[in-house]
């Protein structure tokens, strides 16, 4: 999908291991926002930085702009545990996921939450010198820890715990909340099979909760089709971002 739009104010780039997606946003009348978006999929590693050299050439008058990547082994632990330590937080991101290999790890403190939480996440190297050669001043945001933000948000206003899940066609980043306190942050790469559905089952009953105390807040390619599934079992799910919903993920890192 793609759609042209002029003299955009901010551009979105977000990478899944498969497809680049990308969504731009200028004003329009009234003050309200206009959104174009765009993806391709990439089948051979050299078509990453081409992919982005081309949404430079075509977006290089942008000066707001963020990226992200999806579905990214991480962890979340109190502040207090890290404070700024890499060693432990390295350690803790060890236990929690058993890497096969070393990884180059992100570490965001989420200020703006009550607990002040930290997002511990892997990295991706290519994805991210692909896209600060074409565009220096671009922001680096953790997909999670955007979707996280927001289900806390959400919580404050509801008396259930909150799951966010951001679905796409090969996996997806699921974070809860409860009460305006971040709960749990995961992704799977397993795509849309019923282990998605187990795993938030299993978090659930850990929890001592039941289906009716859960919102299930769907976004994503995936998310009609992970709806009908999570329907059999809770009662409150929703696919959330209206006729933007495949790429409403990609929005909330804007926010």
């Amino acid at each position: 999908m793609e759609t042209g739009v002029t003299n955009p104010s901010q551009l979105l780039l977000r990478w899944d291991g498969s497809v680049v997606q990308w969504g731009s946003v200028q004003e329009g009348d009234g003050g309200s926002q206009v959104w174009s978006y765009g993806s391709r999929e990439i089948r051979r590693q050299s078509m990453l930085s081409e992919v982005v050299q081309f949404l430079h050439s075509r977006f290089k008058n942008v000066d707001n702009i963020s990226f992200t990547r999806r579905y990214l082994s991480a962890t979340m632990i109190p502040s207090i545990v890290v404070e700024s330590d890499l060693e432990a937080a390295e350690n803790w991101y060890k236990l929690h996921n058993a890497p096969s290999e070393k990884v180059a790890l992100r570490i965001q403190h989420l200020d703006s939450i009550d607990t002040q939480p930290v997002i511990i996440e892997s990295g991706d190297a290519v994805w991210e010198e692909a896209v600060t050669q074409s565009f220096p001043q671009a922001s680096r945001i953790s997909q999670q820890a955007s979707l996280l933000k927001a289900a806390v948000a959400s919580s404050r206003k509801s008396s259930k715990w909150v799951v966010y899940v951001d679905a796409g066609a090969k996996g997806a980043d699921i974070v809860s909340a409860k009460s305006g306190v971040p709960c749990y942050v995961g992704a799977t790469t397993s795509g849309l099979t019923d282990s998605m559905l187990y795993n938030i089952v299993n978090a659930m009953h850990r929890d001592g909760l039941k289906p009716g105390d859960v919102s299930v807040q769907l976004m994503g390619e995936g998310a009609e089709e992970l709806a009908e599934s999570m329907k059999r079992f809770f009662e409150e799910v929703e696919v959330m971002g209206g006729e933007d919903a495949s790429w409403f993920g990609l929005k909330i890192i804007s926010e």
